[in-house]
C-alpha cells in the first residue's frame, strides 16, 4: 500500500528490498478526486491498471527528454522548483484579463504561486525568471495602465517547449486509456495549450496539496534529477532482480542533465537513508527500491498523472462553454 508519511507498509521493514515489483493495493484514500465536483480518472484508479508497470519506462523516456540541459528552458539544470515557476509563469499569462488587475502576471503574483508549491523561495524565483529573460523565454512588458509594473510574458518558444511537455503526460495517459484518448493535448494543439493552462490557475492549492501528501518523494523533486535516478534504480531491478547497479548505469543522466558522479551518490545514499533504496549486504552496487519505495514512487506518478487528467477536462469543458480566445498576447523569441 503506498506510504508517504514515513511508515513502511504493514509486515515490511526499510531494510527488505523488493524481490518482486508487484505493488500492494493502493490505500482507498487514492480513488477519491482531487476536486470532488470534477469528474476525472484517480491516482488509485491509474495505480492500479494492469499496464502501468509497463508503463513506467514510457514514462521516463517521455518526460526526461523535456529536463535535459540541451532542451530545458534557460538552458539550466531542470529541478522540480524551475518546473513548477515556468509552469506557472504560462498559466498565469493564459489566464490574466487586460481589464482585470487581480489576474495580471506580475511577478508578485508568481511568488504568491510558489508559496503555493512549497518548493522555492523568492530568490530562487528572482534568478529564474532573470536567467528566462536573458536566454528570451520571457519577456518583461510594461502595462499601459501602470508603467511601474512588469507583466511576464513567455515567448513562443517557451510555449512550444510547455506543449511538448504537456503532449509526453497526455501521450502516457493515452497509451493507458486509448478511448476516447487525448488528441488534441498529444497533437499539441495551441488552442487547447491554451486552455488546459488557464484552467489550472485555479488548480495551484491542488497540485501544492499532492506535492506535500508525497512527503518521501519531496526530497528528491529538490535534488536535481532525484526522481529520474530513483526510476532508473526501480526499472534495472524490474528488469533483473540480481542486477548489478554501478555508476557507469547513470553516465546517461551525468551527461545529459549537467550533474556529477558525487550528485548520483548523494540522490542513492538519500534514498537509502529514507527508507527508500536498501541494499542486501554486499554494498551499493546491490541497491534495490523497498516496498516504501516503490510505493512512493508509484503514488508520484499516478497523482501526476490523475492532475493531468483532471485539467484535460477541465479544458476541454472550457472550451465547449466558451469560444477560444487569447488571454493576452505571447511575445516572438528573439
Amino acid at each position: 500500500m503506498p506510504h508517504t508519511s514515513g511508515s513502511p507498509p504493514a509486515g515490511a521493514t526499510d531494510g527488505q528490498t523488493v524481490r518482486s515489483l508487484d505493488p500492494s493495493p493502493p490505500d482507498p484514500s487514492l480513488f477519491q478526486r482531487f476536486i470532488p465536483e470534477i469528474a476525472h480518472r484517480t491516482s488509485g484508479e491509474i495505480l492500479t491498471h494492469p499496464d502501468f508497470a509497463a508503463m513506467r519506462p514510457r514514462y521516463v523516456a517521455g518526460t526526461m527528454a523535456c529536463y535535459e540541459i540541451a532542451s530545458f528552458p534557460g538552458g539550466w539544470q531542470s529541478a522540480a522548483y524551475r518546473v513548477a515557476i515556468i509552469s506557472a509563469i504560462i498559466c498565469l499569462h493564459a489566464a490574466w484579463d487586460p481589464t482585470d488587475r487581480a489576474t495580471w502576471p506580475t511577478l508578485a503574483r508568481l511568488k504568491e504561486a510558489g508559496a503555493t508549491f512549497g518548493l522555492s523561495s523568492p530568490r530562487q524565483i528572482d534568478d529564474l525568471i532573470a536567467r528566462l529573460v536573458e536566454t528570451n523565454y520571457v519577456v518583461l512588458e510594461r502595462p499601459d495602465a501602470d508603467g511601474r509594473l512588469r507583466l511576464l510574458v513567455p515567448t513562443d518558444k517557451l510555449l512550444a517547449w510547455d506543449r511538448v511537455l504537456l503532449s509526453s503526460y497526455y501521450g502516457v495517459l493515452q497509451n493507458l486509456y486509448p478511448d476516447p484518448g487525448y488528441a488534441p493535448a498529444v497533437a499539441r494543439d495551441p488552442t487547447f495549450h491554451l486552455a488546459q493552462r488557464r484552467v489550472s490557475v485555479g488548480m495551484f492549492h491542488v497540485i501544492g496539496r499532492f506535492i506535500a501528501r508525497n512527503g518521501d518523494i519531496v526530497p528528491f523533486l529538490q535534488m536535481y534529477q532525484g526522481f529520474q535516478v530513483l526510476m532508473r534504480v526501480i526499472l534495472m531491478r524490474e528488469a533483473d532482480a540480481e542486477a548489478t547497479i554501478r555508476d557507469g548505469d547513470f553516465s546517461d543522466i551525468m551527461a545529459r542533465f549537467g550533474v556529477s558522479r558525487s550528485h548520483v551518490r548523494n540522490i542513492l545514499a538519500t534514498a537509502e537513508a529514507g527508507g527508500l533504496l536498501a541494499h542486501d549486504g554486499r554494498g551499493r552496487k546491490h541497491l534495490a527500491p523497498t516496498p516504501r519505495g516503490l510505493a512512493a514512487v508509484d503514488r508520484f506518478i499516478a497523482d501526476t498523472l490523475a492532475s493531468h487528467d483532471m485539467t484535460y477536462r477541465m479544458a476541454l469543458a472550457s472550451l465547449g462553454a466558451e469560444p477560444a480566445r487569447s488571454s493576452g498576447t505571447s511575445a516572438t523569441a528573439a
